[in-house]
């Protein structure tokens, strides 16, 4: 156990050897520890080593010591040790004690006062005392009488005075203290949000300083936060007149005698020169600033960006003073450079285990973070390769079971759909890749050690065979969240290279479906889609690729269907979204329970709605048609790209042309697109030239041609009639709530009716521009007209709608 006096340890390593060596030559003088027995009891019960020093060399103070523990007299003797100088002369009293002959004429050469051996020894037996007997301490305001000590290894260096400077060794520190209950102490200023440093860049620009005590003595700053107090500068003061010490700083005699650490002394430097003090962990760095600069290259450099304002780029380091890369950072990123302080194993840290900022949320980022950083200590090597992810790590550690639960954890609370773990060849760490809105966004990273581990992890969750790595397989995971809800999960693993393995997951949407009248349908389509829907039988097919919200809208539409005067099965790979009072079936081809089986059993089974999750064969397609025809309602999905090539892909499976003719009822083409922020979108009025050139495009979409001019200006005047005489664009901006200007998705949509004319191109089997013409002359909007529409309502933009329409 150690002890510590205004929250520093002194300990025994410490002392210079050769100081002891100094003292001791020529003698040999046994200890007699029985002499004082009250000091061995103490020591012994503290765990601390006796004071040899004092025993051989300073007999008289030891034995008075001594005789007075556990008085409260021996308060004032310890101060009238350490704050008396010596020109007071020989006075002999309880507070003043004649010191001229406690030196023999050896132990005073050139000096003026206590060694710093005995000084030490005698800090540490008041700390003893103050800690052994608390009521004795005279001074309530004394921080050391309500600090204590608790092992804990830390790294760093100590730095002591001796007559020889040259001779100063360094020897590392063994305890941190931990300040318990004591109003009387500061806080270190720490910054932790971006408000605040754009608040020191503002006082930076004027002169001003961004701590109260910026500039002032060292002393001063050290007694205001509470590392040292009145009695330690009073100590510090005797001692400056000792000859050992008459060059030194007040910092560097603290430092010395142990009555505080170097990382209180770098602080209380920091708060002096006026460096921004900042906890890297906490504060929510922006993705833009995140890339400012590369991330090898800070890694590199152990330079962290932070945060800007305006031209200037904060960037955390952990030794500001000696940081000799500031005309680096400056050239390379043509901002100024404003240096402030971050301990460096938090930036290590944050290299370990911190991937590129995205705008996920700060406490789902910490809180992976935590679980890839703990317990670990991690280092960086050569390139990736078999022999590198195959480690002792295993799936069942706590580490690794920690960090996947809350990985998927920070995913389904980020709204992702997908989540994509990846190792490439070149990298050093896995990555943690988020879908969102359709997007990819980076999350976090985690040591590349890890990866096999994590990958085996979620192979068990989903029942995968975890030895084989040779080949794709696929599982589900029902993953169960803290509040007690289940999410089901679909996980796909494919080897890449040899030995690696990257992993997608599919968050499946189990919530409530959405209303259908929410899904962003004109009213044109809103009106014919419910119609259709509504009928006792035929068949209704959604297009679109592979996450485009075809299911969503198919249970959207069952929402509706959804009532006690219907049956209504389902037939989907997986399971989705799940609906009360909806006989759900989920198809397990190992089994040989497909879609096409269920099918079948279902036609026996009296339903009124059938939805299938995709028509995969041409078993399937038939199938469902039949089931359309005899009486029931067919919902199901198909991926084509429009509605129009829909019906020659059906076709192609070899469908009866009179059949699907006759069954038809509709087909719906969807897409996603990204939507506006409404919080900082800007409305520009759009310009003639603008205008006239969506209005090519709207036309062009549908009949594959320019439009004439009467056709251009009858576009131009249906939209002043739907949105008013002058026309708007809305431009993206990017503000703290969305993702550079986008905000959640919309849905684009194209439905073709069939009508008379649409099912007598269906029994010529014509081409699907056929298809698409009658459409378009029937009503319909293609998905790139919609998209248009939803632009001039200021709902997407352009950029949008091109990304999602061809």
């Amino acid at each position: 156990m150690a002890f510590s006096l205004n929250g520093n340890n002194v300990g025994w390593g410490r002392l210079t050897a050769d100081l002891i060596t100094l003292v001791l030559i020529g003698a040999n003088v046994s200890i007699e520890k029985s002499l004082y027995p009250k000091l061995s009891e103490a020591t012994a019960q503290t765990g601390e080593e006796f004071p040899e020093f004092l025993s051989r060399n300073f007999e008289r103070v030891l034995r008075r010591i001594e005789l007075l523990w556990g008085e409260k007299e021996i308060v004032d003797y310890f101060d009238s040790l350490l704050l008396k100088d010596i020109d007071d002369g020989k006075k002999n009293s309880s507070n003043r004690i004649d010191r001229s002959d406690l030196f023999s004429n050896a132990d005073r050469a050139n000096r003026m006062g206590f060694p710093l051996q005995a000084v030490s020894e005698i800090v540490l037996l008041k700390q003893i005392h103050q800690h052994l007997f608390p009521a004795k301490v005279l001074n309530p305001y004394d921080p050391s009488s309500s600090v204590e000590a608790v092992p804990i290894k830390v790294s760093g260096s100590l730095k002591r005075p001796s007559e020889n400077r040259a001779a100063w060794q360094n020897e590392a520190v063994q305890y941190e203290p931990v300040r318990i209950n004591n109003k009387h102490l500061m806080s270190w200023p720490v910054f932790r949000t971006q408000q605040e440093l754009a608040d020191i860049a503002e006082l930076q620009r004027k002169g001003e300083n961004i701590y109260p005590l910026q500039g002032k003595q060292m002393g001063e700053i050290l007694l205001h936060y509470g590392v040292i107090d009145d009695n330690n500068v009073n100590v510090v003061l005797a001692l400056q007149k000792d000859i050992a010490y008459k060059n030194l700083s007040i910092g560097e005699i603290l430092l010395g005698v142990g009555l505080i650490k170097q990382d209180e002394l770098n602080l209380a430097l920091l708060v002096q020169a006026g460096i921004p003090m900042v906890d890297i962990v906490s504060i929510d760095i922006p993705p833009e600033i995140s890339k400012v600069i590369p991330r090898t290259r800070a890694r590199e450099k152990r330079a962290v960006p932070i945060g800007s304002y305006h031209d200037m780029l904060f960037l955390a380091v952990a030794d500001p003073f000696s940081f000799a890369e500031v005309s680096f950072f400056t050239v390379m990123t043509g901002m100024k450079i404003s240096l402030v302080f971050a301990p460096a194993d938090e930036i290590i840290k944050y290299f370990n285990v911190h991937g590129v900022a995205s705008r996920h949320t700060g406490a789902s980022k910490q809180a992976f973070r935590n679980q890839a950083s703990r317990d670990t200590d991690f280092s960086y090597g050569p390139s990736v390769d078999t022999a590198i992810v195959i480690t002792d790590v295993s799936e069942n550690d706590s580490v690794i079971i920690n960090l996947v639960n809350q990985m998927i954890l920070n995913a389904i609370q980020e709204a992702a759909s997908d989540i994509h773990i990846e190792l490439f060849n070149d990298g050093r760490e896995s990555s943690v890749r988020f879908r969102r809105d359709g997007n990819m966004e980076d999350f976090e990273n985690f040591p590349r050690i890890y990866h096999k581990a994590v990958v085996s992890r979620i192979k068990i969750m989903s029942n995968m065979d975890i030895s084989e790595t040779r080949r794709p397989q696929d599982g589900k995971i029902s993953f169960t969240m803290p509040n007690g809800g289940q999410v089901d999960l679909r996980v796909v693993t494919i080897p890449a290279s040899p030995g690696v393995e990257f992993v997608t997951i599919r968050i499946l949407s189990s919530g409530e479906p959405l209303p259908l009248g929410e899904l962003g349908f004109i009213q044109r389509d809103m009106d014919v889609f419910r119609e259709v829907c509504q009928r006792p039988y035929g068949l209704i097919l959604v297009c679109g690729p592979t996450g485009s919200g075809k299911t969503t809208t198919l249970h959207s539409v069952l929402k509706e269907l959804n009532i006690k005067e219907r049956k209504i099965w389902t037939v989907e790979d997986p399971v989705e979204i799940v609906q009360p009072h909806l006989c759900q079936v989920q198809v397990n081809s190992k089994i040989g329970m497909t879609f096409a089986t269920v099918l079948r059993s279902l036609l026996r089974a009296d339903p009124d709605v059938i939805m299938i999750g995709e028509m995969r064969d041409d078993e399937t397609a038939k199938i469902a048609l039949e089931a359309s025809m005899t009486g029931h309602l067919v919902l199901s999905t198909l991926h084509t790209n429009s509605a129009s090539e829909t019906v020659s892909r059906l076709l192609g499976l070899d469908i009866d042309p009179y059949n699907l003719s006759d069954a038809l009822q509709a087909i719906l083409a969807q897409r996603l697109a990204r939507k506006l922020c409404v919080a900082c979108a800007i409305r520009e009025e759009a310009s003639a030239s603008e205008i006239e050139d969506l209005a090519e495009e709207y036309y062009q979409s549908a009949h594959n041609t320019l439009p004439t001019p009467a056709a251009r200006i009858a576009i131009i005047d249906g939209w002043h009639a739907s949105f008013g005489d002058t026309l708007y664009l809305m431009h993206p901006v990017g503000c703290e709530l969305c993702d550079k200007g986008y905000k959640g998705r919309i849905g684009l949509y194209e439905l073709l009716r069939a009508t008379p004319s649409l099912r007598h191109l269906i029994r010529q089997q014509s081409a699907a521009s056929e298809y698409l013409a009658a459409g378009v002359e029937d009503g319909m909007r293609t998905l790139k007209q919609d998209g248009i529409e939803k632009v001039l309502s200021g709902i997407t933009d352009m950029i949008q709608v091109r990304s999602a329409c061809i």
